[in-house]
């Protein structure tokens, strides 16, 4: 199970990243207002009948006059206990190809501002499955990111996120650039791009204007299309993540461990080392071969040294996203387990608790 903040980890890049994985499960995305939840199949995004609110898609074709006659048939087929989309196609209200069109639309447009937020905490459920029958249509994730980027309105988080004007990009051409569909403009700045790096003299040629530009080389570096030059890439993280900063970075983790160890502990006691082995065990199905070797200690502490060894072998790059998604992973399934096992209550005081250790 995935767990972060949006502030480290903004929405197109998350699902950028459950895309790239090709994961499976239920992404759920919150702040102290807002639940949204999102199903993936293999990094798509799925969406089924259960997350499906027919309520508030029927009020709002009524809000866009889409529906405004037979209604009182409509309701009172509804009443035998027909689905929405049955009852929809049965009085020809809709014709099912407009009608999943317009949920597609529908669902689409409940996630946009998403993308704006820069607080929140994301949990990504891999041991959830959903129910292929269950399932109404696919939105490639790929296409979905490059939507939701062109209906950002936070210029901030764009800007934050960027190199400075005076650095060079250069375009990356990965295998999944043929999957996506660019609008004009888009290719427009794409073609300027692959001619010139220094980012001041691609805005300076570019007829976009400033914020448009900012937004279309937000999107090329969301979707690995674009990128710093790698020697310039090699040399920023070598410099960044050291063996020295990489131990001070488990010690920390393993503080983590060791207090969610000794909180479940004290609620179920003996039993709690064989909770957090078997969490662990299943976790290591979704880790990087990193850490296939790792043993759990007694007090709830993973032993590090046969990952500093196999770190060794990546590169600065490699081996900071590797170890950093890893060490995610185990807290959120541990944090997961205490919830399961002792309740929300419980998992909130954790979770808190755990954000003062450092």
């Amino acid at each position: 199970m995935l767990h972060g903040d949006l502030s480290d980890n903004h929405f197109s890049r998350l699902l950028f990243r459950i895309w790239k994985s090709q994961k499976t499960g239920r992404l759920e995305i919150k702040n102290r207002i807002i639940s949204k939840k999102l199903e993936f199949k293999k990094g798509n995004i799925i969406i089924t009948k259960a997350q499906f609110d027919e309520n508030a898609f029927l009020q709002k074709l009524s809000e866009k006059k889409i529906l405004t006659s037979s209604l009182k048939e409509y309701e009172k087929l509804r009443k035998t206990n027909s689905s929405m989309i049955k009852s929809l196609i049965e009085l020809n209200l809709l014709s099912p190809s407009y009608l999943w069109k317009l949920m597609e639309v529908y669902i689409k447009s409940e996630f946009y501002p998403l993308f704006d937020w820069t607080q929140g905490e994301y949990y990504f459920d891999s041991e959830y499955f959903p129910d292929e029958c269950q399932i109404l249509f696919y939105i490639h994730t790929l296409e979905y990111i490059l939507e939701g980027i062109r209906q950002m309105q936070n210029n901030d988080l764009i800007k934050a996120y960027l190199p400075p004007d005076k650095e060079d990009i250069q375009i990356l051409f990965p295998g999944h650039t043929n999957q996506i569909k660019f609008a004009p403009h888009e290719k427009y700045l794409l073609n300027i791009t692959e001619k010139q790096k220094n980012l001041k003299r691609i805005y300076k040629l570019s007829e976009l204007g400033a914020k448009e530009n900012q937004k279309v080389i937000y999107s090329f570096l969301i979707l690995e299309l674009a990128g710093l030059p790698e020697t310039k890439t090699n040399i920023q993280h070598s410099q960044e993540f050291s063996q020295a900063e990489l131990i001070n970075i488990l010690k920390t983790f393993n503080k983590k461990c060791s207090f969610i160890f000794k909180y479940i502990s004290k609620k179920i006691g003996l039993v709690a080392l064989n909770v957090i082995e078997k969490c662990m065990e299943d976790t290591k199905a979704h880790l990087s071969p990193l850490f296939q070797n790792v043993r759990l200690e007694m007090d709830g502490r993973i032993e590090t040294n046969s990952i500093l060894k196999a770190s060794l072998a990546l590169s600065a790059e490699d081996c900071r996203e590797n170890i950093l998604r890893d060490l995610n992973e185990i807290l959120a399934a541990e944090v997961l387990v205490v919830k399961r096992t002792l309740g929300n209550e419980h998992e909130s005081i954790l979770v808190k608790n755990l954000e003062k250790i450092s």
